[in-house]
């Protein structure tokens, strides 16, 4: 079985990192990472117009980030507008025409002992046409509407907008190229950071949910708590370790100085009661 990147990634600084070389008895190797990460791509195909956010800027859930063009996704929607409208004419009339044959009908039983059978006859008929030709409308106007549906929300998927609060890591494609489901735009990074790290097989008593850990990140000359909260079930068969995840609690003032990908050295405090800055 293969390790995961981050634990990967702990194990080989412990050998080589001269940093964590000098770690306390029984500290742990981790490695910072972001709790999401995704390379956003709009929903729609068309022409990014304008990019509104450059690498590093700090977005909120929901900012607008880039701009496609939006003439062809207007230009749509005026057309299933203008189907829907038409659509919902036809039903109208064909309600009408229902409750006019309705209302021949009733007129023609009322006067049924004074006029020939053909004429109910025709009445009948003619309230059952006028039936299926309005539900024949209604089907119309629901297919209008939905496809009206369809082109507003392409009109507001051309405002890509960021899922959740983050930075960004990196800028992946300039205005002017045509873009789509498969064409990333640029990577975000959420703020909220965890700590990827292995526990070896004799401290895996000492690890369950909940448990405190002591983080300290030599490049930066910080220290930080966390809360364990994602544990393996089993040991990796190789290394003897196990994988953990735990949530960091970063003090504000430190927030947004602490890069992904950062080494630390992980202390684990089984007695010590976790909390929340």
């Amino acid at each position: 079985m293969m390790l995961g990147p981050g634990i990967a990634l702990a194990q080989a600084s412990e050998a080589n990192s001269p940093a964590l070389t000098a770690s306390p008895p029984g500290a742990l190797v981790g490695v910072v990472v972001a709790s999401r990460t995704l390379d956003l791509a709009p929903k729609v195909e068309g022409r990014m117009e304008v990019l509104k956010v450059r690498l590093g800027e700090r977005v909120s859930a929901g900012q607008e980030i880039a701009l496609l063009e939006l003439e062809p996704f207007e230009l749509e929607l005026a057309a299933r507008l203008a189907n829907l409208k038409a659509a919902e004419a036809d039903q109208a009339k064909n309600h009408l025409l229902l409750t006019q044959a309705q209302q021949r009908l009733e007129r023609e039983k009322r006067i049924r002992e004074y006029s020939a059978a053909e004429a109910l006859e025709t009445a009948e008929t003619q309230v059952a046409l006028a039936l299926a030709d309005l539900d024949l409308a209604k089907a119309r106007t629901a297919e209008a509407k939905a496809r009206f549906d369809l082109a507003a929300s392409n009109l507001a998927n051309a405002r890509v907008r960021a899922p959740f609060a983050g930075v960004v890591s990196e800028v992946l494609l300039q205005p002017g190229v045509l873009v789509g489901r498969t064409t990333p735009l640029l990577r975000l990074v959420s703020d909220e950071l965890r700590l990827r790290f292995a526990v070896p097989a004799a401290q895996s008593g000492n690890v369950r949910p909940g448990t405190e850990v002591r983080v300290r990140l030599e490049a930066l000359d910080v220290t930080v708590t966390g809360t364990v909260d994602s544990i393996s079930p089993e040991l990796d068969p190789a290394s003897r370790h196990l994988r953990a995840e735990a949530k960091l609690n970063v003090p504000a003032a430190q927030r947004g100085r602490i890069p992904t990908g950062l080494l630390a050295q992980v202390e684990l405090r089984p007695n010590v009661a976790a909390t929340v800055p």
